[in-house]
């Protein structure tokens, strides 16, 4: 037995020396991953975009609800006008391309089956120099599209040509796409709200009677006279953020700008149906009205003062 373990003690020694090194490899690897491993964030986790997403829905939702209650209509959002980009065509990309009127002359073509790898040699026969083009290259200000055995397609002013081996006449072409007249806005309807609002000062105001019972019966008009839409901050309702505001308008005359946030009025949050349904039943009977804006992110009190 003992012969037995001095011929194999070999072996045990190798094995302790392999845990020896396993166990300080991950030593070193534990140490190693503590430093490089980012810190814990201690600050609370961000709200996430669907969240503030969900609160928007709730808040059109009170919208709604306040539109019911005090026969307000609110007000359709303005359609998208999405603007023409590079990728979409001012052209009819069906039409047979015409003599195009550029002063080259096609010497010849190298045509492939993938038409990104076909060549054309293409002279000026203005400097009598000639040059190779591939698709996407441009021939005096005209993009080459396509490169076919005897022709080469170009658009050169928003129309379709072709140059060959016969010279154009130098002729510029018309262009063929016409943008369609935009209509002109209609103007929304003015009863001459707000008329008779003086400013005494930078943010105080005199405000006839009258005023307040004229623009508390054209309500419809003056949610036309600019766009209103609920103002989120950390996912909660914090008022309600005022622009495209028409020039002759009755926010224009007592002071609102484009970008305002109205947060209260009299003292009351407007983060709720509720608190507008409350200021809208007592501004009757106000003979003072204060509002509260936040204006680029400064807080701003204008007063009103009705008589």
């Amino acid at each position: 037995m003992e012969l037995f373990f001095r011929k194999y003690f070999w072996t045990v020694n190798l094995v302790f020396i392999l845990l020896v090194a396993w166990m300080v490899a991950r030593t070193a690897n534990l140490f190693v991953e503590s430093k490089i491993a980012p810190e814990a964030s201690t600050e609370p986790a961000a709200r996430t975009p669907q969240r503030v997403k969900e609160a928007e829905r709730l808040a059109s939702l009170e919208l709604e609800a306040l539109s019911r209650l005090t026969g307000i209509k609110i007000p359709e959002p303005e359609p998208v006008v999405q603007e023409p980009t590079a990728a979409t065509p001012t052209y009819d990309d069906n039409a047979e391309p015409v003599k195009s009127g550029l002063r080259v002359k096609l010497l010849g073509t190298l045509v492939a089956s993938d038409k990104n790898w076909s060549f054309a040699s293409v002279q000026d026969m203005v400097t009598q120099r000639s040059q190779t083009y591939m698709v996407g290259d441009r021939i005096q200000g005209a993009e080459v599209t396509d490169i076919q055995r005897e022709r080469v397609i170009v658009i050169n002013n928003s129309r379709k040509e072709f140059i060959d081996g016969q010279p154009g006449d130098g002729s510029t072409p018309a262009p063929a796409f016409t943008p369609p007249p935009v209509a002109a806005a209609t103007p929304a309807p003015n009863s001459g709200l707000g008329t008779g609002i003086r400013a005494t000062s930078e943010n105080e105001y005199e405000v006839p009677r009258g005023e307040i019972d004229k623009t508390l019966a054209n309500l419809n008009e003056v949610a036309m006279q600019a766009r209103i839409v609920p103002a989120f901050k950390d996912g909660q309702a914090q008022g309600f953020k005022l622009f495209s505001i028409r020039p002759d308008s009755i926010y224009s005359k007592i002071g609102v700008q484009n970008g305002d946030v109205i947060r209260r009025i009299n003292g009351f949050d407007l983060n709720s149906p509720e608190k507008a349904l409350e200021v809208y039943s007592k501004l009757k009977e106000s003979s003072r009205i204060e509002i509260e804006i936040e204006r680029n992110g400064t807080p701003i009190r204008k007063t009103y003062n009705v008589r």
